[in-house]
């Protein structure tokens, strides 16, 4: 960005207008002013139809979105509250999105008179079933609000609507997006599900010769993925009159979205992307396909019964060549019923797009995350045979338990062709929006694919400043890139994790274990004991517990305590319990409405304090425990803790962790000293990645975990894992995060004796 360049300045200038907007419409909204009130009830019902309840007040919730690097979405799309009044968050997230909704109309009307065009949208295809006109509504506030400024604000809106067309030529189209993020607050953009893509990526997500297809983004945000197309087409028609290029790409760039202000921001965007055609056009009308609209099709509804859904397939007239975006990186459990019954009945059964069952389901699964049944769905209703798609997903898809989907590569009776993979790894294209690692998969429809998949993995460049994505150019500039390959782990399975072709894979092979899921209530402050609760309870059922910030490599850092009032998951054991412990009983008693609330179905069955993952491996003498969450790949065997009040009691692994359970010491050892050994590690990387599940029980279970033998180089990993147990317990008496930047000698050369020890094992075993 040069000097000269108009961006700094209207960002500056426009960021102003719109606190001085924010600040009148509070005003008229807080005295009741009738037209902004109905268009606040008006939007907010909107939003509240299509996305749920997303305006939750609790704090704490929208950070755990954010987090989580996931949209927030409702817990029932059907809540609604008990007047008309607008609550306090949703109130300022309208003020919010209004603010930004006048600066962008603004700006659009500084073009329409800069370019002397008039600019309006084309009839939408059928697949866009949502009728609503805010841009009439949004306008008609707009006027009203306008009349409040001051003479300085006027003097300045004034400025903004008479930009001049060489400056808005030279204005890059993604500070559209940024002007987005700048006037409206991170948290009300993520309690709506909002984030943008740079522009470097969406520009590799683009084929390099698409002057003549139709490309469709189908959650088009603030219209990134529609300028790079723009752009793209606009200097591969370059020798086309301008009035011939305008018309050829109106009619193959098109956009959906759900959010009425995104839409706007989209058209605008695209709007400047073509300024300088508009500048050499001799029409004086551009129509700009990006439509308002429900690119699922899970708003249609059947006219026998309001409430009810049409399951007849999705038809549209609406066809692409390229589908490209970012889609919503929502979670099934975030869903609303009326939601989850509108994907099932239209999508979900039909395609197979959640087709984990039963257990597996209740271990977690149920979290999945919508993104690629979005991008499934879109790929049946829009793309043509033979069609090419790019979206950016979670790098993690293409190891972990939630992506198994993705790598099926099918969609109903469609196999897709995954034709390569762009890798973020630990870089941060979205900025502090999105904590996830973030990959651009690139596929081809209605053929097969061939392995290995190309990979390019991204990383910043050494001397480089800081890594940029403004552009494909900066990315290059910035950024280098190594260019390798993926292959399933086992061919025979090639829906299963994938892996790098130069890989550490030398620890794969037969697991003769099982692996459990620690122990899960859904109810923290109930069943988590402090000194006072303690008090209050018999110890008989209150145990050591391990959380995921306890866990290091061959040793612990400390332990809570809970109440597990059950052996195992389902046991009728409520008047043993109030008759043996009733102070116990009385206590969960108190809290029965909470542990009633409790909305899983983990939870159906057995008493009201009935807790999940219990059973004898619960209480076997030994367990090799991990944490599942983020990725940490720390190890460590538990037995029993001398608990100065409870007595010697056995640990209990917790919600985040993962374990095997094993009644031999040795072949605790055995296993743990495997883990935690470099070769291991390093196998670990390449298949958990650094998603939020990385080691999970689909992915451990892919290593050697053999049973015990009578082996020299099993007793010698035995040995080492046993005497590296005995040197941490002396190291832990600082924080976590000191001894986690300490080095211990003595546990160094334990560590570098297990790993030689393990490697020769690997070998051996291969020979």
């Amino acid at each position: 960005m040069t000097e000269s360049s108009p961006k700094p300045t209207l960002l500056a200038s426009t960021e102003t207008l719109c606190d001085a907007y924010r600040d009148a419409a509070a005003t008229r909204l807080g005295a009741g002013d009738p037209s902004i009130v109905d268009a606040a009830k008006t939007w907010v019902a909107f939003v509240r139809h299509h996305h749920g309840n997303v305006f939750e007040s609790d704090a704490a919730r929208v950070e755990t979105a954010a987090a989580d690097a996931t949209y927030l979405e409702p817990a029932d799309t059907d809540a609604s509250h008990a007047d008309d009044s607008l609550a306090p968050t949703e109130r300022a997230v309208f003020l919010d999105v209004l603010a930004a909704d006048f600066a962008v109309s603004r700006l659009r009307r500084a073009v329409e008179s800069a370019f002397d065009v008039d600019c309006s949208s084309p009839d939408a295809p059928d697949c866009v079933d949502v009728d609503a006109d805010f841009d009439r509504t949004f306008d008609a506030v707009h006027r009203r609000i306008r009349g409040d400024f001051g003479d300085e604000n006027a003097v300045r809106l004034a400025r903004l609507e008479s930009t001049d067309a060489d400056a808005l030529i030279s204005l890059d189209a993604a500070v559209v997006g940024e002007l987005y993020e700048r006037v409206v607050p991170r948290r009300a953009r993520l309690s709506l599900g909002e984030y943008y893509t740079p522009r470097g990526l969406a520009e590799l997500a683009l084929p390099a010769d698409c002057a003549d297809e139709t490309v469709l983004d189908p959650a088009c945000g603030a219209g990134i993925f529609l300028v790079a197309a723009t752009d793209r087409k606009r200097a591969a028609l370059s020798g086309l009159a301008p009035q011939r290029a305008l018309d050829r790409i109106t009619s193959t760039v098109v956009g959906v979205d759900l959010n009425p202000v995104a839409v706007r921001c989209a058209r605008l965007a695209y709007l400047l992307a073509l300024a300088p055609l508009l500048a050499a056009a001799d029409s004086p009308t551009v129509e700009l396909p990006v439509h308002l609209g429900d690119s699922l099709g899970l708003q249609e509804e059947s006219t026998a019964t309001p409430d009810s859904v049409t399951t007849r397939p999705p038809t549209t007239d609406l066809r692409a060549d390229v589908l490209v975006g970012n889609p919503p990186w929502l979670t099934w459990e975030r869903l609303g019923e009326r939601a989850r019954s509108r994907w099932c009945s239209r999508h979900i059964d039909r395609l197979n797009l959640l087709p984990r069952r039963g257990a597996e389901r209740l271990l977690g699964h149920a979290n999945d995350d919508l993104s690629v049944p979005f991008v499934w769905v879109c790929v049946e209703r829009y793309l043509r045979q033979g069609g090419r798609a790019a979206f950016v997903l979670k790098r993690d898809l293409r190891s972990g338990p939630a992506g198994r989907l993705l790598r099926e590569l099918r969609v109903g009776d469609r196999p897709l062709s995954l034709r390569g993979v762009e890798d973020f790894g630990d870089l941060a294209p979205f900025g502090d929006q999105v904590r996830a690692a973030a990959a651009l998969y690139e596929f081809v429809a209605d053929a097969d694919t061939e392995f290995p998949v190309g990979l390019r993995t991204w990383r910043a460049r050494v001397g480089a400043q800081s890594p940029e994505f403004d552009s494909g150019d900066a990315m290059r500039r910035t950024l280098d890139a190594e260019t390798t390959g993926l292959v399933p782990v086992d061919p025979d399975d090639t829906a299963g994790p994938w892996v790098r072709v130069d890989a550490e894979r030398t620890a794969l092979g037969p697991c003769a274990h099982d692996i459990r899921h620690g122990l899960k209530d859904d109810a923290k402050d109930v069943f988590t004991v402090d000194d006072e609760t303690l008090s209050a309870l018999e110890p008989d059922h209150v145990y050591p517990y391990l959380r995921s910030k306890h866990v290091v490599k061959f040793g612990l850092f400390g332990y809570d305590r809970h109440l597990v009032p059950q052996r195992r998951t389902n046991e009728e054991n409520e008047p043993e319990l109030a008759r043996n412990a009733p102070r116990t009983y009385e206590y969960l008693d108190a809290h029965r409405e909470a542990l009633d609330a409790r909305a899983s179905t983990w939870f159906d069955g057995g008493p009201f304090y009935n807790l999940f993952g219990l059973g004898t491996y619960t209480w076997a003498d030994y367990k090799v425990v991990w944490c599942r969450l983020g990725f940490k790949p720390h190890f460590v065997v538990v037995s029993t803790v001398d608990d100065p009040e409870l007595g010697e009691k056995t640990v209990v692994p917790g919600d985040h962790c993962m374990f095997v359970a094993i009644d031999d010491r040795r072949e605790a050892h055995l296993l743990c000293g495997l883990l935690n050994s470099a070769p291991y590690q390093r196998c670990l990387r390449e298949l958990g990645g650094e998603g939020k599940s990385s080691l999970s029980k689909s992915t451990v279970s892919k290593l050697y975990l053999p049973e015990w033998r009578d082996d020299p180089l099993f007793r010698r990993i035995a040995d080492c894992s046993e005497r590296a147990h005995g040197i941490v317990p002396d190291h832990v008496d600082v924080s976590k995060r000191a001894y986690n930047r300490t080095t211990i000698p003595e546990l160094e050369t334990v560590t570098g004796e297990l790993d030689r020890t393990v490697e020769r094992l690997l070998a051996e075993r291969d020979e």
